[in-house]
């Protein structure tokens, strides 16, 4: 049975399903900053996760693409039925992935994760603050510094230093935390030198790193189980550093562990999933994202929205969170686009699992 036919008998005008063709879109890039070098590291990995990617989408019965993005022929990516975006912001890629968003919906290309305005919205960190200001979200108080303003702080010692439109940790290290108005100049303004951009400062809040992974779109998205990073009893700060993340020869890396179910009590539990989703919705993400909280006591801060986040099938959070609920990697590659499709082409749920069976 074609799928044209199946379309048809469910009174559904046929439109191209990424059963046809899938493009799996990501981009690289060979250039580093001075001083900057290991953070190829995390640009680096998406290679692996593309790989990762087309092999589960194989295994289900797709035909894959691997595309490394060339950023002036975006347009030829109408050649597939959908696209399986991977695409990030890197440094020394000349879009970064809402501009590369952008382009696709400028040509009307289908494809996976949130879309450009989201993605846009995501990567500023004061932009995501205020959006979950604005809906009752507890996020750690905050002030935002440009390169070049006078650095008066108003907020509440201890402090943690970020880059405002960094992910993957990058920038953050046990040094990012200050106590004084010397150590933060000097934090501050070597985000500035290093990242030429503004600083983002916050009231660093002591407590659990817990993730929740939202997978799904509208009344449908769900929450998995809950992660969580613990850290050893150790003094000095718990934190999920750049070097927690990326590098292996390093006690951090070693350090740092995950858990998955996170243990917390049950309200607790149900508060942190009700707060994502409203995070994930305010944001405008679409069928997958990561929300990041501290858990300081029984009160949860967000600290950032996920848009299209990792999902490297060596234990990146969101996948981690998909095994905790039962998904194979290729089950959950699977899903991604599967609610894309539904969204996008707003298909009714027989419909749609009559066409990709």
């Amino acid at each position: 049975m074609s799928k044209d036919y199946i379309y048809q008998r469910e009174g559904l005008p046929y439109t191209p399903t990424p059963a046809g063709k899938v493009g799996i879109v990501y981009c690289t890039s060979t250039t580093s900053a001075s001083g900057r070098e290991d953070e190829k590291r995390a640009d680096c990995e998406v290679i692996e996760v593309a790989q990762a990617v087309k092999t589960a989408l194989e295994e289900k019965g797709y035909r894959a693409e691997l595309v490394d993005l060339d950023p002036t022929r975006i347009a030829d990516l109408r050649r597939f039925d959908w696209v399986f975006n991977l695409a990030e912001s890197i440094y020394g890629f000349p879009l970064a992935d809402y501009e590369i968003a952008e382009e696709m919906e400028k040509y009307n290309i289908q494809f996976t994760g949130s879309g450009s305005d989201s993605l846009k919205s995501c990567l500023d960190k004061a932009v995501t603050k205020c959006e979950l200001v604005s809906i009752g979200i507890r996020t750690p108080a905050y002030e935002v510094f440009q390169p070049g303003s006078t650095i008066l702080n108003v907020l509440e010692y201890p402090l943690i230093i970020k880059p405002i439109r960094e992910d993957g940790s990058i920038g953050i290290t046990l040094d990012s935390i200050v106590r004084s108005a010397a150590e933060l100049e000097q934090k501050v303004e070597k985000v500035h030198r290093m990242y030429s951009q503004a600083a983002l400062v916050e009231e660093y809040i002591e407590g659990r790193d817990i993730t929740a992974s939202v997978i799904g779109n509208g009344e449908e998205a769900v929450v998995l189980p809950l992660s969580e990073i613990t850290y050893p009893e150790q003094s000095g700060p718990k934190l999920l550093t750049f070097d927690a993340k990326w590098s292996p020869e390093t006690l951090e890396f070693q350090g740092a562990k995950a858990r998955c179910p996170s243990i917390l009590a049950y309200k607790v539990e149900a508060m942190i999933k009700d707060i994502a989703l409203r995070a994930y919705r305010v944001m405008g993400c679409r069928d997958y994202a990561r929300v990041d909280f501290r858990l300081q006591g029984k009160v949860p801060f967000v600290l950032e929205v996920n848009a299209n986040p990792c999902i490297n099938p060596n234990d990146s959070g969101f996948v981690r969170s998909s095994k905790a609920a039962g998904y194979s990697y290729a089950a959950m590659v699977t899903k991604i686009i599967e609610r894309a499709v539904r969204d996008r082409l707003q298909v009714p749920q027989p419909a749609l699992e009559a066409v990709l069976v």
